[in-house]
């Protein structure tokens, strides 16, 4: 790593005293077209090194890309719980004795509701809380599920 970094170095040093040094004309397109190649080359040469058998993309972005999926996964958790607390103090602002809610969504897409289960005590009139819930999830009444128990 530490040759191809010293190798990178020289070449621009090069590259700079070449531009110095050559005069204006047909000769130096030609030679800073194999200078570019040379640059190109030198780039490139740690690429086999990471083409090899045991390369594993993993092991570059394995670790980060399980963080970054963790972090969304709790984000869409807390978001999911927020709703259900607002549902559940709407519908008891609204004096229905809720004891509680809860949001499933299709294929984990928090945007996406599959059903919204309510859980209530006693009686209740459900045209309330079709209202209640659809205006806060802007969801069709046929996706509300109401349990009494």
């Amino acid at each position: 790593m530490n040759a191809w970094l010293l190798s990178i170095v020289g070449v621009v040093s090069l590259g700079v005293l070449l531009e110095i040094l050559l005069a204006d004309g047909e000769t130096a397109k030609y030679i800073k077209g194999v200078f570019a190649l040379a640059v190109v080359l030198i780039l490139v040469a740690p690429l086999p090194k990471f083409l090899n058998k045991d390369f594993d993309l993993n092991d570059f972005f394995g670790k980060e890309m399980q963080t970054q999926t963790t972090f969304l996964n709790s984000v869409n958790e807390r978001k999911n719980q927020e709703r259900e607390n607002r549902i559940l103090t709407e519908l008891k602002k609204s004096e229905i004795d809720v004891q509680k809610v809860r949001i499933f969504y299709l294929r984990g897409d928090t945007d996406n509701i599959d059903v919204v289960k309510v859980y209530v005590k006693g009686d209740f009139e459900k045209d309330k809380i079709y209202k209640v819930v659809g205006d806060n999830l802007a969801c069709k009444q046929d996706k509300i599920k109401i349990y009494n128990g």
